[in-house]
């Protein structure tokens, strides 16, 4: 077991979505959740789309996506 400090927000795990990148603890690919913030919803939209995706976890992977092109993602083996 990998155990991750609070700045890994994107994990990804092959056993996950087959491996792309989601939010962290969830099965939800960041990919979904920036496609809605680029067609103007915002983070309490999302995470009706997306329940399970917590408002707090929208805002810090949207906030590290527009801050840089580069990202840590953490990978499971």
């Amino acid at each position: 077991m990998v155990i991750l400090s609070e700045e890994y927000v994107i994990v990804s795990d092959p056993d996950i979505c087959g491996g792309k990148p989601v939010a962290r603890g969830t099965r939800v690919p960041v990919q979904y959740l920036l496609e809605l913030s680029s067609k103007g919803y915002d983070i309490e939209r999302i995470h009706g789309e997306y329940p399970t995706v917590s408002r707090d976890l929208i805002a810090k992977v949207l906030k590290l996506l527009s801050e840089s092109k580069v990202i840590r993602v953490a990978h499971s083996a």
